[in-house]
């Protein structure tokens, strides 16, 4: 009997979170590559430990965890912690779990490496340390840290900012951390460019830090996402505009933390490169409006 692997399948990917923000856009942004077959559970099925026996009649060559992000919001979540022990005793198949550089504190005065241990101590940033830890227990697992995601999709900041103007509310100017603005685009790219890599051959494994190159104060990203909505929004101008009378007082009176992320080691061991963030941005600002 030939039991050649064939080099033209599909690699099969079982997802968790296919709903969640970084799942869907997997989905999405991959469905006219047929080198990837996804295969998505319901959570019900994840999290219920007496329905093992169907994941593991399921054939899958790589396990990416986009759940962790969402359940860290609710803090940290005893069935998702069981269904990674889970994943990680089937040692058959990777698994790449996608966490955020806020499982640090912030307190750092440079961008983080992976050698730095993860120190936040909000219920977010401990769930999420909590589960990375469980995933690294496995040598073949992989733990990738992103910057703060933004897709236009759900509740994300951009949204969020979009709607208060539009509402005609005050946004607030807090301007207490600097960070690196990642679309999720993006991210999938960078996901599926490992998971092909590690798939045919690649041997890293671990913590991998990605998100955009610009690093830049929250107040900052503010005004940037204001400057493109100026231009469909008389009442963005005038945020605009009151941001530029009170940014400099907010400055010298905020403690800015840093939640930004060094990616070196992901070009140095995938080539995969980082990418700006500024015209993704004006160009999804653009299209919100378009579609508002």
């Amino acid at each position: 009997m030939n039991t050649t692997p064939d080099i033209n399948a599909p690699i099969r990917i079982l997802l968790l979170g296919s709903s969640t923000e970084v799942g869907s856009s997997l989905l999405s942004l991959s469905k006219e590559r047929s080198e990837f077959l996804w295969l998505c559970p319901d959570e019900s099925l994840l999290l219920d430990v007496a329905r093992r026996e169907e994941l593991d009649a399921m054939q899958f060559d790589v396990v990416i965890d986009a759940l962790s992000l969402r359940y860290a919001l609710q803090g940290s979540d005893e069935k998702l912690q069981a269904a990674l022990r889970y994943f990680n005793e089937r040692a058959s198949a990777p698994l790449i779990m996608i966490s955020s550089a806020r499982v640090f504190s912030g307190n750092k005065d440079a961008a983080y490496a992976e050698t730095d241990e993860p120190d936040g101590t909000e219920p977010y940033a401990q769930a999420l340390i909590a589960a990375e830890s469980i995933v690294l227990s496995n040598p073949d697992n992989i733990v990738l840290r992103t910057g703060w995601l933004f897709s236009g999709q759900g509740d994300d900041f951009v949204c969020r900012t979009l709607g208060l103007i539009q509402d005609g509310v005050n946004l607030a100017y807090k301007d207490d951390l600097i960070g690196s603005p990642t679309p999720v685009s993006d991210l999938v790219r960078v996901i599926l460019s490992m998971v092909s890599q590690g798939h045919y051959g690649a041997q890293n494994k671990g913590v991998y830090h990605y998100c955009c190159a610009e690093e830049i104060s929250w107040i900052r990203l503010v005004e940037a996402i204001l400057a493109t909505s100026g231009q469909f929004d008389p009442k963005a101008q005038v945020e605009v505009e009151a941001i530029g009378d009170s940014f400099p007082e907010v400055q010298e009176s905020s403690a800015m933390q840093r939640q930004s992320l060094s990616c070196r080691k992901v070009f140095n061991h995938f080539g995969i490169k980082q990418r700006p963030w500024r015209s993704k941005l004006r160009n999804l600002v653009k299209e919100l409006y378009k579609t508002s």
